[in-house]
């Protein structure tokens, strides 16, 4: 994983934590979760797809 990226998930989860209603923390990592969740389905399919086309 390039180091920018863990840093700036690491800076995220830090914030995330520092919140102190804890209804709040669930929501913002339930939302991050979703659309993490989300983009992993896409490039899995755009993987899929590429794949795909290299078997032609």
């Amino acid at each position: 994983m390039d180091l920018a990226f863990k840093e700036k998930i690491d800076a995220l989860i830090s914030e995330v934590a520092a919140v102190p209603d804890l209804t709040t923390k669930v929501a913002v990592l339930n939302y991050i979760q979703q659309e993490s969740g989300f983009l992993l389905w896409q490039l899995e399919d755009e993987q899929r797809i590429d794949e795909d086309s290299r078997d032609f």
